[in-house]
C-alpha cells in the first residue's frame, strides 16, 4: 500500500476520534495555540487559526489554497472571518464530502470548495494563490520539497506561504536509539512518511525562491494540545483494544498519540511555523 492509500485508510478508519477532538460539527483536526488568556480547548483551536491568519495579514480578496484541509475548518473559518476566497484540497474522498456540505451549511459555497487532489501535485494553474496554507499536513507528505515547489509554483507576486508543523529538532539519522523508537512508534501510528527539522524545510524553500523565510517556535503553545492527545490516548487505550475492539489502524493512531508526547517530552521534536513570501 502507497504513501497515499495508508493516510486515505486511516483518516477513514480514525475520523471518529478527530471528530471527538475537533468537539464540534465542523471539527479542527490540528494542536491548539494556547495564550495567556485561552480558557478551553476549542478557543485554543480556533486561536490557532487566528494566530496564522494574523502572520500572514490576509488582505480582502486574497485567494487561499488550504493544502491538506482536513474537513474544511480552518477553510470555513476564514471565509467566515474575512473577505476571502478559499480552496481546500485533501486526498481523503470522505474528508472533501463532509467539507463540501459543512460549506453549503454555512452558506459559503460561494466562497469555499473542496477538492480531492494530493498537495504534492495540486493540479492548479500557475500563480493561482494570494497565499498557500498548510496546517498539519505537511507531515504526511512523503515528498516535503516537491510540495515547496509546487507552493513556490502556485503563489502569485507577493504570496505568502505558512506552513505550521511538527519538525524534528536534528536529522532523523543525527536521532539517538530512544529517540528513533519514541518517534518511528508515533509516525507509525498516525500514518506520518518521515519528518524533517525546521532549518531542513527552511534551507528547500530558499533555494525554491521564497524569501524572507523565517520560523518562529510556539511549542510552549501548543504542548497543552500534545499533553491532551496523550492523556486521551493513554486513558482510554484498554477501553480501545479490549471493549470496542478497535481495528489495527485504530489502535495504531492510539499508540501514535501516546508516542508524539513521550518524544515531547524528550526534546526530539518541536511545534513551530514556517513562513516565506515570493517577491
Amino acid at each position: 500500500m502507497d504513501q497515499l492509500q495508508k493516510v486515505k485508510e486511516y483518516y477513514k478508519e480514525c475520523d471518529e476520534s478527530y471528530q471527538h477532538w475537533g468537539g464540534e460539527e465542523i471539527y479542527s483536526m490540528h494542536h491548539g495555540f494556547w495564550g495567556e488568556n485561552t480558557k478551553t480547548h476549542i478557543e485554543s483551536m480556533v486561536n490557532m487559526n487566528r494566530v496564522l491568519a494574523e502572520k500572514l495579514k490576509i488582505k480582502p480578496g486574497d485567494k487561499i489554497l488550504d493544502a491538506g484541509c482536513g474537513v474544511g475548518a480552518s477553510a470555513i473559518w476564514l471565509a467566515k472571518n474575512y473577505d476571502v476566497e478559499v480552496t481546500g484540497i485533501t486526498i481523503s474522498e470522505l474528508q472533501c464530502e463532509k467539507a463540501n456540505t459543512f460549506a453549503k451549511k454555512e452558506g459559503l459555497s460561494d466562497r469555499v470548495t473542496f477538492y480531492v487532489r494530493d498537495f504534492q501535485n495540486p493540479d492548479f494553474k500557475d500563480e493561482s494563490f494570494n497565499i498557500v496554507w498548510i496546517l498539519e499536513s505537511l507531515c504526511h507528505g512523503e515528498d516535503k520539497g516537491k510540495f515547496t515547489q509546487e507552493a513556490y509554483r502556485l503563489l502569485k507576486k507577493k504570496g505568502r506561504l505558512i506552513a505550521a508543523e511538527y519538525w524534528l529538532v536534528r536529522s532523523y539519522p543525527k536521532l539517538n536509539k530512544l529517540e528513533k523508537w519514541l518517534v518511528d512508534r508515533w509516525l507509525s501510528g498516525w500514518r506520518l512518511p518521515n519528518l524533517w527539522t525546521a532549518q531542513e524545510f527552511k534551507n528547500y524553500a530558499e533555494k525554491t525562491g521564497l524569501q524572507n523565510v523565517g520560523i518562529i517556535d510556539i511549542t510552549k503553545n501548543t504542548s497543552p494540545s500534545s499533553k491532551e492527545i496523550f492523556k486521551r490516548g493513554a486513558s482510554g487505550y484498554l477501553v480501545n483494544k479490549y471493549i470496542k475492539k478497535r481495528t489495527p489502524v485504530q489502535m495504531a493512531h492510539v499508540v501514535g498519540c501516546i508516542f508524539q508526547y513521550l518524544a515531547l517530552k524528550l526534546g526530539s521534536w518541536k511545534y513551530q511555523i514556517i513562513y516565506g513570501e515570493k517577491i
